[in-house]
């Protein structure tokens, strides 16, 4: 072997190697540096044997552990290097294109980490907070101020009095006594039954049964909403409504001057008096209720009469309650002696949980969410339960 081939032999040892710091491969190349100019053989034998030993006690460079920094420049040295014969290529052939991708040390961020597009989710950047938000939707106090029960049968029966006939009197002593009589009528309605169903898969059961609870509850009140809207505004077919059990509004005989609505809920309760019941509550348009509380005098003070409560709330002793159900309906108000109006259950609200049809075959179930009920009004009591429009009643109180 020639002193070249012995040197590249040792050059080419270094590089596989690798070296622990600059001064350490400086060493070793003086060392083969002085080597090539030696011409004794035993000194060159003695010269490789030392840098043949300082290249074995050199600490190896674990593999990947360049520098964990590269400036631009030197990524895109590394690229140019990484393209060269793509690039030698392109400068003999016409209309060759070389792409070059640069490659350099990044900052680590959530940005070009965990939010990048390559994520499949952000798992680690998520915290459930345990809230899931439902729709909003209207709360009614109705069924809360009614008389309420239960019926074990299809069709609620009352028994009416009329035809009220004689008069009792004081008499003398042995005189003839009054003869009076009064008759009965049987009356009836039929309880009528609202439900709704919902498809969820069984998947959604065993996996999410946090969220199947909100979706259950979404139907009982969603329920809950229109049968309040059919038991106020129901035509009979199935639901008799309070709106067609009510009287109209008359005032009582009461007219006063420039009258406000406290005046007309005023007159409302007297109606209700003088029909011998006992006004209890009414069910306002929120509208109405707004204008009553801004209600001002001339001079813009804020007005509100002796006979209606410090809150707003009460006015001859009878609640003023805002029910979004009367929106969009043909009354402002309705509402009086409101013990009188029975609403009896035959099936409270329920939910069940089956299949049917090819549920099984898709892995499909079944929520199934009802409720029967009934509401009657006796017709000797419709006089005490009042209902009108506020432009109608101030315009039939007004002196």
């Amino acid at each position: 072997m020639t002193t070249e081939e012995v040197i590249k032999a040792l050059e080419t040892k270094l590089d596989e190697k690798g070296f622990a710091s600059k001064s350490d491969v400086e060493a070793i190349n003086a060392s083969i540096e002085a080597l090539k100019n030696e011409t004794n053989l035993d000194a060159m034998k003695t010269a490789i044997t030392e840098i043949e030993t300082q290249i074995a006690s050199l600490k190896e460079t674990p593999k990947g552990n360049e520098k964990s920094f590269k400036s631009f420049k030197d990524a895109l040295m590394g690229a140019f290097e990484t393209s060269k014969e793509e690039l030698e290529a392109s400068l003999t052939t016409k209309g060759a294109n070389v792409n070059i991708t640069v490659k350099a040390a990044v900052t680590v961020s959530e940005a070009n980490t965990i939010l990048g597009g390559d994520s499949d989710s952000h798992w680690l950047l998520t915290a459930f907070t345990g809230i899931i938000s439902p729709i909003r939707s209207r709360v009614s106090r109705y069924l809360g101020l009614v008389s309420v029960g239960t019926i074990n049968n299809r069709v609620a029966m009352w028994v009416e009095e009329y035809n009220e006939q004689g008069l009792p009197i004081f008499i003398a002593e042995g005189a003839a006594k009054t003869k009076i009589s009064v008759q009965y009528k049987e009356k009836e309605a039929r309880v009528n039954k609202i439900a709704v169903t919902c498809k969820v898969t069984t998947e959604m059961l065993r996996d999410l049964p946090q969220l199947v609870s909100y979706l259950q509850a979404n139907l009982i009140r969603r329920i809950e909403v229109a049968t309040v809207d059919e038991l106020f505004a129901g035509d009979g077919t199935l639901i008799n409504g309070l709106f067609d059990y009510a009287s109209a509004f008359t005032g009582g005989g009461i007219v006063t001057a420039a009258p406000t609505y406290a005046d007309v809920f005023r007159a409302l309760a007297l109606q209700v008096q003088k029909a011998f019941g006992t006004a209890t509550a009414v069910f306002v348009n929120p509208d109405i209720l707004a204008q009553m509380d801004m209600q001002k005098s001339t001079d813009g003070i804020y007005q509100i009469p002796p006979f209606r409560s410090a809150d707003g709330t009460m006015v001859a002793g009878m609640q003023l309650i805002a029910e979004v159900a009367l929106v969009g309906t043909d009354y402002d108000f309705v509402g009086g002696d409101l013990s009188v109006i029975n609403v009896r259950f035959r099936e409270g609200l329920s939910l069940n949980i089956g299949q049917e049809n090819d549920d099984f075959s898709k892995n499909l179930r079944t929520i199934l969410a009802e409720q029967a009920l009934v509401q009657f009004v006796s017709a000797n009591d419709t006089q005490v339960l009042v209902k009108g429009v506020m432009a109608d009643a101030i315009a039939l109180i007004t002196d």
